[in-house]
């Protein structure tokens, strides 16, 4: 019995002496469970990675972006834009490719000039029954890189004159290469004439169609009413001729046109085709005993004759005996009077 009491007592004071309190032991035990779940956690971790790394090919990898390195804004907000590549220069657009020479050539007897900004060739149809019965014009085919080669000259020199010459002498002392007669402004005290881009009348000829070119090489016809001389100065044009009457309607067809002046003559016309291709015709005439082989032609039938040579525009000029072709030095159609003379022509000048 004696033994029984010493020994709890023993029991009573190891416990007295050694067990915790239960704070201490909660505290202990939440810090084992916390620890047991990191190392459950870190575990599991690393065992999902090294399966995902060991499961996957190379080529389902996605691609690694590389980070940031020394001397880069990782920010693309502050980054500087990348300059866009230079591009080389787009070619020149070659106009007429073909048609012009680095070097002035003159054939007299073929009746052509090439040089780096013109090109003229001429040729002469003879036929029959088509125009007339019996028909011999001349079609002088003109490319020009500049519409400042297409110009005029008055008889003097100087448009408000009223002053007549012959053509061959007024082409001469203009330095021309080819050149037809004008549109004999000085036939009236009043007209619109621009001539080389300078005004010199504002009056347009009442019921008179006129022939604008202007400067970026375009041509047109307007007919009596539907413009103004202010504006048509305006817009800046190279000339304007006022005689007619326009040979084409808007779209470039042919149009009948009458009136006392529309019978068998010989005929002067001017042609475009589009911006610096054009064309200068003339047709020639029965005169007197002079025979030209040539019956001559009406305006309707000059229409037609514009349009087959397929001129978008095309302006009826100074007929008759003034309807003069002349070609490096000379007179080539032929004509009852050379000696006619008129105020002014449409010429080439050529290159210097």
């Amino acid at each position: 019995m004696k033994r029984i009491v010493l020994c709890a007592a023993a029991c009573l004071l190891l416990i007295a002496c050694g067990k915790p309190n239960a704070a201490e032991t909660a505290e202990a035990v939440s810090a084992q469970q916390s620890e047991s779940a990191t190392a459950v956690e870190t575990e599991d971790v690393v065992e999902i990675e090294e399966i995902s790394l060991s499961n996957t090919t190379e080529a389902a990898r996605p691609a690694t972006v590389p980070g940031p390195t020394e001397g880069t804004v990782a920010d693309a907000k502050t980054a500087e834009p990348t300059a866009a590549p230079t591009l080389p220069p787009a070619p020149p657009e070659i106009r007429f490719p073909g048609k012009f020479s680095d070097t002035k050539v003159l054939d007299d007897e073929a009746r052509t000039y090439k040089s780096s900004t013109i090109d003229i060739s001429i040729k002469v149809y003879n036929e029959k029954n088509t125009y007339s019965k019996r028909i011999v014009y001349y079609v002088a085919d003109i490319y020009v890189a500049d519409v400042t080669s297409i110009r005029t000259a008055a008889a003097r020199g100087d448009f408000g004159m009223r002053y007549e010459r012959r053509v061959r002498e007024i082409a001469s002392d203009a330095g021309a290469i080819l050149a037809i007669d004008g549109d004999t402004y000085t036939h009236v005290e009043k007209s619109f004439v621009i001539r080389n881009g300078v005004l010199y009348r504002d009056t347009p000829i009442k019921d008179t169609d006129i022939c604008i070119l202007y400067r970026d090489g375009t041509m047109e016809t307007k007919k009596w009413g539907t413009f103004t001389a202010q504006e048509v100065i305006a817009s800046d044009p190279w000339q304007v001729w006022g005689f007619g009457p326009a040979l084409l309607d808007e779209e470039g067809h042919a149009i009948s046109i009458e009136h006392k002046l529309s019978g068998h003559n010989p005929r002067a016309a001017i042609g475009y085709y589009e911006p610096g291709h054009y064309c200068f015709v003339i047709v020639d005439g029965q005169r007197g005993k002079k025979d030209s082989g040539s019956d001559g032609i009406r305006l309707s039938a000059l229409s037609q004759l514009m349009a087959d040579l397929g001129c978008k525009v095309a302006y009826n000029l100074d007929g008759g005996d003034s309807a003069q072709m002349y070609w490096n030095g000379k007179i080539i159609n032929k004509t009852k009077n050379e000696s006619r003379v008129i105020s002014d022509i449409i010429y080439i000048l050529p290159e210097g």
